[in-house]
């Protein structure tokens, strides 16, 4: 990898961001503004903001994208534990999940078929909530969210494309799966509603609101870490992966992330909203890469 600019304290505001974007352009990467020190952050935001720039024009190359993952994975704190992660996002889920149903086992008198009408509504309304976060949030930085972004776009994109998408080594985890933390914040964001749900309609309809809202988060978490599993691996060979797969590559085409395929489990809203990605033709290019 080469040798990256120093940027010494004494320069002027314009100085920085001219050595950034030569940073940016270049093979060298400063590392990911996520977890670093205040006196570097703003720097590495305006590498990252010119990096993104860079990569919805004309994609990335292979050497630039591997500048970005050496880094990145260089950052990983030595504690990681990558099955840690994924048995603590998986886990909160499955704890509610199961939780959730030995309480509607013991309900008197039991689940009345209205609701259940609670089932579909929660899937329809999870993935409108999945395809407007990842539009809205995971794609576009604003205060007080801006974390989430630094580890989407200018992280996850820039290192996973529709051609390479698979991970690398497991500790790769940490740049695909969401954050235990998000995860329970999530479970305590339903938690309102599913009381709401039990006081106004029935204690049934609110066990299976959180029944069905931690299945579909579990879903998500799964799906997506599959998606980056090497398509040669037995669970990438799975006919359904391959499906959902090609759907969630197409978003990572730096070039069409910010505008298509915002579903990660089913295209549901990518379709109501129109923001299904156009099919790669066999020759030739999308529009974006004649653009490009």
């Amino acid at each position: 990898m080469a040798t990256l600019p120093v940027v010494p304290d004494d320069l002027t505001d314009a100085a920085k961001k001219d050595a950034a974007t030569q940073r940016a352009s270049g093979t060298g990467y400063g590392g990911p503004s996520f977890g670093a020190s205040a006196d570097v952050r703003d720097e590495r935001r305006l590498e990252e903001k010119q990096l993104v720039k860079e990569a919805s024009k004309r994609g990335l190359t292979l050497e630039r994208r591997n500048a970005v993952r050496d880094r990145v994975l260089a950052e990983i704190p030595w504690w990681y534990s990558p099955y840690g992660h994924l048995a603590a996002t998986t886990g909160i889920g499955l704890v509610v999940l199961v939780g959730s149903i030995y309480a509607i086992a013991r309900l008197e008198p039991g689940v009345r078929w209205t609701d259940l009408l609670v089932i579909p509504a929660v899937v329809l309304l999870a993935n409108y909530y999945e395809w407007r976060v990842h539009r809205d949030v995971l794609h576009k930085r604003f205060w007080p969210f801006e974390v989430i972004y630094d580890k989407h776009t200018p992280m996850h994109h820039m290192i996973y494309v529709e051609e390479d998408m698979a991970i690398r080594n497991v500790k790769e985890f940490r740049l695909v799966l969401i954050p235990a933390a998000g995860v329970l914040g999530i479970v305590l964001a339903a938690a309102p509603i599913a009381i709401g749900l039990a006081w106004l309609w029935s204690s049934a309809a609110g066990w299976l609101f959180l029944l069905t809202a931690s299945l579909f988060m579990v879903s998500y978490e799964v799906l997506h870490l599959c998606y980056h599993a090497p398509a040669t691996s037995w669970i990438g060979q799975r006919r359904l992966i391959e499906v959902l797969r090609a759907h969630h590559a197409r978003h990572h085409d730096p070039r069409l992330m910010q505008r298509y395929n915002f579903n990660v489990t089913v295209p549901l809203f990518d379709w109501i909203m129109g923001t299904m990605a156009p099919e790669r033709p066999e020759r030739g290019g999308t529009e974006a890469e004649k653009a490009a």
